[in-house]
């Protein structure tokens, strides 16, 4: 076939496929009409499906950086409600700003609308804030519906505002970076101030200096002791303290001619040595255990005793060799002379005094009753068998002065001299026999009794009466066996 004959059959099936579009198309628009609603209601949903609103924002900075499209039909406009101080009827699906003043009219059955009482006042340019749910936008109430040009002018005017935002906020930084300071500013002030940040080492070192210092008065070297006792309490800082030097100047401070020198110097040393073996062992090297029991059976009183105490409650404990060592210098006979302290306040040292021997002997029965594969723990064993408490306190008369201690007035200490007295029963049943002991022991039981009682009606879970009592009667339920014997 030639040129003329293809041409002529191109042009045959173009205009066919015109003339069948051109159907479609005629049928498609029947349809629309057929299925468009005749009510108002259905109208403004329709209408609604065939107009979609686009706002697009560019990047671009000209005046035509904000633009609207209408889709479909491009000069349609959206009705929207216009609330007054009248009652409007609401149509079917129109949508209403919030805060308005809604009814149902029980005459027509249709809802109405109209502004509250209370209601902000509208503002110059005509435009007010809606919101519905996640559903927000403004408002033109000078007029019914948005025109294509003033969505175009309100979208240029927001972002008119936006930059104007902008430059307010960047002139109230400059103000602020002129009233205060940069970062680096106050870097390079810090540094002028040679501000360095001291370790705790080098404070302790730094403390001791002062109080060996010529200057150093009395009320200058007791804060420079409790300063030393705070730091005191770290394993680390204690073990530093005896490299700088610190514990030989607490062991000198013991034998100080002024009681609170004397008394801080036992309390930093009670700190420093507490669950710290390394520190423990130099401190018993040093001599410190005679020092100690010679101020607790001394003329002092008895807040120095106190602290003298617990110093050498924390060096004793967890340490056989110091239990030793205490025996052997007369750390019973010490402890013993606190009974002879005629001054009420002496009661919670005697209390004390009893609680560190039966810390000591449960601690020994936990060491020496087991059967043990670790070599140092068999010596550790081995120390403790070394070490006679229990038969050196029968031989004191231990089994005798605990008991005395059981018409306490404080409950806590009642409970204390008890265990105590449980602890030693076996070796002491001879002596806790006694009628005065028994008696004062059913007094106790008798008045536990009550106040378990009450403690089980309060039922409030705690049973510490109950223990108590329990505890009277376990002591008893011995004695009567051995009696019995």
């Amino acid at each position: 076939m030639n040129a003329r004959q293809y041409l002529w059959i191109f042009l045959s099936v173009f205009c066919i496929i015109y003339g069948i579009t051109k159907v479609i198309s005629h049928e498609a628009n029947l349809a629309g009409q057929q299925n468009k609603p005749d009510d108002n209601g259905e109208k403004d949903k329709w209408r609604a499906k065939q107009t979609a609103v686009v706002a697009v924002e560019t990047e671009d900075d000209d005046e035509e950086d904000g633009y609207v499209t209408l889709a479909d039909d491009e000069e349609g406009e959206l009705e929207v409600f216009y609330p007054t101080n009248e009652w409007q009827t609401i149509k079917p699906g129109q949508a209403i700003p919030a805060g308005l003043h809604v009814r149902i009219n029980l005459e027509t059955g249709m809802k109405e609308a109209k502004l509250m009482d209370e209601d902000d006042k509208e503002s110059d340019d005509g435009m007010e804030f809606w919101k519905e749910g996640e559903r927000m936008g403004m408002v033109n109430t000078d007029k019914k519906s948005f025109s294509k040009e003033e969505l175009k002018d309100a979208l240029k005017l927001f972002k008119a505002k936006q930059d104007d935002v902008q430059h307010e906020v960047e002139g109230h930084d400059e103000e602020i970076r002129k009233k205060f300071k940069s970062y680096d500013e106050l870097k390079q002030d810090f540094e002028a101030m040679n501000l360095n940040i001291e370790t705790d080492s080098e404070i302790m070192s730094s403390l001791l200096e002062k109080y060996r210092s010529d200057g150093a008065t009395v009320d200058d070297r007791r804060a420079i002791l409790q300063d030393l006792e705070y730091y005191a309490h770290q394993i680390d800082n204690a073990r530093d303290l005896v490299s700088l030097g610190g514990l030989d100047l607490i062991i000198k401070g013991l034998n100080d001619t002024e009681t609170v020198i004397r008394q801080e110097s036992a309390f930093v040393l009670g700190s420093a040595v507490q669950s710290n073996p390394t520190v423990q062992i130099q401190t018993v090297e040093r001599g410190a255990i005679q020092i100690l029991l010679r101020l607790l059976s001394g003329n002092q009183p008895l807040a120095t005793k106190k602290k003298v105490l617990y110093a050498i409650s924390s060096l004793v404990r967890q340490f056989p060799y110091a239990q030793k060592r205490f025996l052997e210098l007369g750390g019973l006979s010490a402890l013993s002379s606190l009974f002879k302290e005629t001054d009420s306040n002496a009661l919670a040292l005697k209390v004390k005094a009893v609680t560190l021997l039966h810390d000591l002997l449960v601690e020994q029965d936990h060491h020496v009753d087991v059967e043990l594969v670790d070599d140092e723990a068999k010596e550790r064993q081995r120390q403790y068998k070394m070490v006679p408490l229990l038969s050196s306190m029968i031989e004191q008369g231990w089994c005798e002065r605990i008991p005395t201690l059981l018409l306490a007035p404080e409950h806590d200490n009642r409970e204390k001299v008890l265990h105590a007295m449980k602890t030693m029963l076996a070796p002491c049943t001879q002596h806790y026999n006694q009628i005065s002991i028994k008696e004062t022991l059913h007094s106790l039981h008798e008045e536990y009794e009550s106040f378990a009682l009450e403690e089980l009606q309060e039922n409030d879970g705690d049973l510490y009466f109950t223990g108590l009592k329990t505890l009277i009667g376990e002591i008893l339920e011995n004695l009567h066996g051995h009696t019995e014997l």
